[in-house]
């Protein structure tokens, strides 16, 4: 309940604003993508764009929509924070994709992958192009008058990759940004340590606000004005943590979540002026509604219920797994207003509207979530199979 609480407090005054007023002049924006727990920002400053984390591979439409509605079809540059699913799972869609990408960024410091198996190798390599490692100190000029330095990692964490984030701070005479990655208190007592965090309007929380990160003394030393908060409390149940959101309240500080975001949250900074507004797409169809889905682990069966007062068609939509981290493109299925329909697999029984083509596709033993998108990256609705990770 506190929790509840806590973010209607937060969000009451999140404003909406129209895609016109958003664009234009000499204006930083940021906008921080919906697409769960996960991270996929574009930077933009003077015509120059930037994207900071891609997101998962499933999410990457989500992404290709937003670049898109933005009109972007060139990035001066791609960051990857770290070398986890959720952060660099877009990247090789992206430079597959027809987009112009100048450079490719990634820290210097990495654990637990192979050189050559590095996702931002790989993903340079398909565009015959080689890898900018960044280190601390490292400093990138953005546009005339702003920049992107690298604050960290500045040692090689060994047990957990989190703390190998690439920690960037945007500077501009507009505003600053820091973007944290997934970085955790060990990383942020090494930056402490070092003396290179200052006070920044924008804070892009660590480990989707984990309780682990935005420590208290970090906060103290960054004090925000705006915090930005990239999680789903479904798919991850305790972020954004009691916690965090506590220490954060502590210093005053605005907290916004993506989940409560439409398509994007949307950072506007001009002349020290900043605003935080909720994001829709205006270029893109209205999103499905009505729907509620859930998971038959009995019959391996993902049933689809429209509480609509009209019809349904699942023109473009995929079904994701979390456990299983497949994808299933699903063809044109029909639900009646009012009527339930179910999506089997070669391992269910009885009546369904379609079978996928595979055996067991939710697991039985372990928590599995199911979420359907359609062909813009939306989530249309979620569910989990009722079980726990234990």
């Amino acid at each position: 309940m506190k929790k509840c609480l806590l973010f209607l407090m937060i969000f009451t005054f999140l404003p909406m604003v129209s895609f016109a007023e958003e664009k234009g002049g000499n204006e930083v924006h940021l906008y921080a993508l919906n697409i769960g727990k996960a991270d996929c920002m574009i930077l933009s400053y003077q015509d120059q764009h930037y994207l900071i984390d891609t997101g998962y591979e499933h999410t990457y439409p989500a992404l290709e929509t937003a670049l898109n509605a933005l009109k972007i079809n060139s990035l001066q540059g791609v960051f990857l924070t770290h070398c986890h699913k959720d952060h660099e799972g877009g990247l090789m869609p992206l430079v597959k994709s027809n987009i112009e990408i100048d450079a490719i960024y990634a820290a210097e410091i990495y654990h637990d992958v192979k050189d050559k198996k590095h996702p931002a190798v790989l993903a340079a390599k398909e565009r015959d192009m080689e890898v900018s490692f960044l280190k601390t100190g490292d400093v990138l000029p953005v546009g005339s008058d702003a920049s992107l330095t690298v604050l960290g990692p500045v040692r090689k964490d060994m047990e957990n990759e989190n703390n190998n984030s690439l920690v960037m701070r945007f500077s501009s005479p507009h505003g600053s940004v820091l973007f944290a990655g997934d970085m955790k208190a060990e990383e942020e007592y090494d930056l402490l340590t070092e003396k290179l965090l200052s006070q920044t309007d924008v804070l892009k929380c660590g480990h989707h606000g984990d309780s682990e990160a935005s420590s208290a003394a970090f906060l103290q030393a960054v004090r925000p004005a705006h915090a930005l908060i990239l999680t789903s409390t479904f798919e991850e149940n305790d972020t954004p943590a009691p916690s965090t959101l506590k220490r954060l309240k502590s210093i005053n500080a605005k907290v916004y979540v993506s989940q409560d975001a439409g398509d994007a949250l949307h950072v506007e900074m001009q002349n020290g002026r900043i605003t935080v507004s909720d994001m829709t797409w205006p270029s893109v169809p209205e999103a499905i509604t009505g729907l509620r889905c859930h998971i038959s682990t009995a019959d391996d069966a993902f049933m689809l219920a429209n509480l609509s007062d009209k019809d349904i068609t699942l023109s473009g939509c995929t079904l994701y797994s979390s456990k299983g981290e497949d994808s299933f493109p699903l063809p044109d299925i029909r639900i009646p207003a009012g009527k339930t329909i179910s999506i089997g697999s070669k391992s269910t029984n009885g009546s369904v509207a379609y079978t996928i083509d595979k055996k067991n596709v939710w697991h039985d033993k372990k928590r599995d979530i199911a979420m359907l998108y359609d062909a813009w990256g939306r989530l249309l609705c979620q569910a989990d199979n009722g079980l726990t990770e234990e």
